[in-house]
């Protein structure tokens, strides 16, 4: 059980993040909102950027630390899992909340971002943006709502204490909690490093004036054999198409930097906001497929 110091650490540590998580969405919101006068259309990029990021960096991981927090005080102090009412209520709402944030809102956002990002001033013409930003509004606004509503149970308590005929073992229940709280931490931390190991990963450009015209298939493997064929004309790409990407949302989104690069005629480029560990994979298939040109073209020099 945690002494009186440790509970008031505990709660003020809980209180500032849930303050951040509060400030963030509501600014998260505000930009959405306000995108159409602050800024041209060209410059959503950087404004749906601005969103990711906050996201991504602050939101996705605030809301494992609030969840982390609040099991501790359920787990070592008399408040229990499912002594009160409003605790069970409480926690029934962060895990809706969390899945909203997981498995709608993320989506939403990064779509929103990456197709901006890869479309820039196109991005009017393409169908899929606004239903990503009125994802992205909506979903956010459900965010807020429902953390106003842990916050609004936790001061006010509505529900007392829950009458149980049931003998609750303590012991086992913290032992469980301290048990998936640390596989939780072990799996977002392995899974961290090695995005993080990819996505540092360099991509090196390849000078096209000796690449030879030609057809070239390249690949990477990224825990996946990432796949592309690129067709070289006049020292240009002109065409690159996907052979083989994973199937999810996110593999998706990052084949737009296919777009970006024939566009910019150079791979080392910016990744696809929202999918970044899958955009590079492909643009170091690219790579690959450009080596194998550019080795080509020195043979018949």
């Amino acid at each position: 059980m945690l002494n009186l110091s440790g509970k008031k650490i505990l709660l003020s540590i809980h209180i500032l993040l849930v303050g951040i998580w509060f400030g963030v969405c509501l600014g998260i919101l505000a930009v959405l909102i306000f995108k159409p006068t602050i800024a041209g259309i060209g410059d959503y990029h950087i404004l749906d950027k601005t969103i990711f990021y906050l996201f991504d960096t602050v939101v996705m991981n605030i809301t494992i630390a609030v969840a982390l927090t609040g099991l501790i005080f359920s787990m070592f102090t008399p408040w229990g899992f499912f002594r009160f009412h409003w605790i069970i209520v409480k926690w029934v709402a962060i895990i809706l909340l969390a899945g909203i944030i997981i498995f709608l809102e993320s989506p939403s956002i990064n779509g929103m971002a990456a197709v901006s990002d890869i479309f820039r001033e196109e991005i009017q013409n393409h169908p899929e943006y606004n239903g990503f930003v009125e994802g992205s509004f909506l979903y956010s606004s459900i965010q807020l709502f429902l953390l106003i509503l842990i916050v609004i149970i936790s001061v006010f308590k509505p529900w007392g204490h829950r009458k149980s005929t049931k003998v609750r073992k303590r012991k086992l229940i913290v032992s469980l909690g301290v048990v998936v709280g640390i596989l939780l931490i072990v799996s977002m931390t392995v899974q961290y490093l090695q995005l993080e190991h990819y996505r540092k990963i360099t991509i090196k450009d390849v000078d096209l004036k000796v690449v030879k015209d030609g057809y070239y298939v390249g690949s990477a493997d990224f825990y996946f054999p990432y796949e592309v064929g690129i067709q070289i004309e006049d020292h240009q790409i002109k065409k690159i198409k996907i052979l083989n990407n994973r199937s999810s949302f996110y593999a998706r989104l990052a084949e737009g930097i296919t777009y970006k690069i024939v566009r910019e005629q150079k791979i080392n480029l910016d990744a696809v906001s929202g999918a970044t560990t899958t955009s590079k994979a492909l643009m170091k298939a690219v790579e690959s497929a450009l080596h194998t040109g550019y080795s080509d073209g020195n043979k018949n020099q």
